[in-house]
Formats: structure tokens, sequence, C-alpha cells
């Protein structure tokens, strides 16, 4: 058991064996990276911005680190270990009521499995015993390594030949897109069935405003400015989390001017269609360039 854990330790940190079809390993394989800027959140962060067409219209560098189903606890280990590989000057952080209510609204807030194999990180391993009861016991402290078993889908044999056969013929499907997604500037009129709808939360959940302050003192002790922001959701109003967002004295951008209303801008509730990316991207390189004019005045 120890010497397969120590095996694991090894094999499923080596860049060249994670697996680039999943967004966050291949968010983890990016090295000597230097950024202006960083996207980060669930699946409504990954899906916001065109970001080839976000850089065009700001001149910057960016990259989108988000990923489906990420809730700030996932974010901020993500953004731990990206971060000791790459840099970043800014960082927009995406909030709203799902993420702050992520037990309740998401299915699996948190895949801790991905950071299994960083557990000599002590921001890792603090997070993994907070999460897991069973590894925050003196087992654990002896033997390490026996983690892997109480994860052993991920990190069997199988998985291992599976990775290393990756390393030599897989395809990247971010690098192209730097982790966001395509949009188009054509409008689709043709609108969708009527979408279903869901409520918002009506509470937030304190476990996640501290990991949401986690994030945030972790990048102002590295000198990263961060902005907030609110990704648009069909016929929803954001007077909630407006006061919600009060306590923290960071900027944040809320989708004003864009149309919640147009269902052609949305692919569902919570995601935007391709041209409501190409819109919102457009609308959010306009509100940081009036916050910078504001700023420098």
């Amino acid at each position: 058991m120890i010497g397969y854990g120590a095996f694991c330790d090894y094999f499923f940190t080596q860049k060249r064996y994670l697996d680039l079809s999943e967004k966050k390993q291949w968010v983890l394989a990016q090295d000597g990276g230097d950024f202006d800027y960083a996207v980060l959140g669930s699946s409504r962060a990954y899906g916001a911005f065109d970001m080839n067409l976000l850089d065009s219209l700001t001149g910057m560098n960016g990259i989108n680190l988000a990923s489906n189903g990420s809730g700030f606890k996932d974010n901020l280990l993500v953004l731990n270990l990206f971060l000791q590989d790459n840099t970043i000057d800014k960082l927009f952080l995406q909030v709203d009521l799902g993420s702050l209510n992520s037990r309740e609204s998401f299915s699996n807030e948190f895949h801790a499995f991905t950071f299994l194999p960083y557990w000599e990180d002590s921001i890792v391993q603090e997070v993994l015993r907070k999460d897991i009861p069973a590894f925050d016991n003196r087992l654990t402290s002896l033997i390490p390594q026996w983690r892997y078993f109480y994860f052993n889908k991920y990190f069997s044999p199988k998985e291992v030949l599976r990775r290393a056969e990756l390393s030599d013929s897989q395809t990247d499907l971010y690098t192209e897109v730097k982790g966001g997604m395509r949009s188009t500037y054509i409008k689709n009129e043709k609108r969708n069935s009527e979408f279903q709808l869901y409520p918002q939360p009506d509470k937030v959940d304190s476990l996640d405003l501290n990991y949401l302050s986690e994030i945030l003192s972790m990048a102002k002790s590295r000198n990263i400015q961060t902005t907030l922001f609110v990704a648009p959701r069909y016929q929803s109003d954001h007077n909630y989390l407006q006061s919600v967002m009060r306590q923290f004295s960071v900027t944040t951008v809320f989708p004003l001017g864009f149309d919640e209303s147009d269902q052609t801008l949305f692919q569902d509730q919570g995601h935007l269609s391709d041209f409501g990316r190409f819109v919102f991207t457009q609308k959010f390189s306009e509100k940081l360039s009036n916050y910078r004019k504001k700023n420098s005045s």
C-alpha cells in the first residue's frame, strides 16, 4: 500500500500524465505561464467569456481556469496550485448565489479526488482534512498514502496505464480557446423551447463565504488585483446578491445593461449561448474600461 501510494504521489502530479480532456487537469498542466489575468469560477464562468475576444478588447493576455461544478473550495485549490507554476496580475472571480450555497446548489461542489496527489501542499491538505473526516486521523498522519484507496476508482493500475498511453496521443481541447469557449456575433433568432426555471437560493452558506474570503486573501497576499463578477442568469434579479457582496471591499461587476430577459442570449437558465457570450464579453470589457477610467481620474 505504501509503495503504490508513493508511486501515485509521483505519477499523478507529473504534468505529462495529466488528462488534458478534463478541464481541471488541463489547468494543473499549465507551466511557466505569465498572464495579465485569469478567470475563475464554475461552469457559468467557464462559459461566460470568449477569451480570445476579451484579450483583443482589453489588450491583455488571459486564461480561463473555471470548470463545471466548481465551488469556492475547488476554486481555492485550483488557484493555489496554478500559482505555483504560473503568474497572473488580475483575477476575475465569478460569484453567484449558487456558489455561495454550493452544497444545496451543486450535485458535487468539491472534486476532492483531483487534489489527492497534492497532499503535501499545506493548503490542499488542510482543505481535504476538513472535507473528508476519514483523512483527519492518526492513520493518515502515519501512512498518508492510504488515501488513494479511499478514491481507488481514480488511481487504479488501469488508470495509470490509461494516463501513460494518453501522454503520447491526447488532444489538447482548451489551449486554442485559452480555457474558455468560442462565441459568435450572429444572433440566432429562433428561440429554444422554454427553459426550466429554478429559484435562486435565498440564503448563503458560511462555509462558502469563508472559502471566498480565503481566495481573496490569497490573491491579496500575492499582489493580485481581484474583481468579482456575476455572470448573467435568465430572468433573474441580483438584489439579494448585491446586499451579500457589500461585506467585501472588492469591486463587483453585475450584468447591468445585459438583457437577462432575452432567451436568445442563453443556452439554459444559467449559461450563455454563443451569441450571449459574445455580447457579455463586450459588456464586461466595457465595464473594465469604465472602472479603469474612474480609478485613474
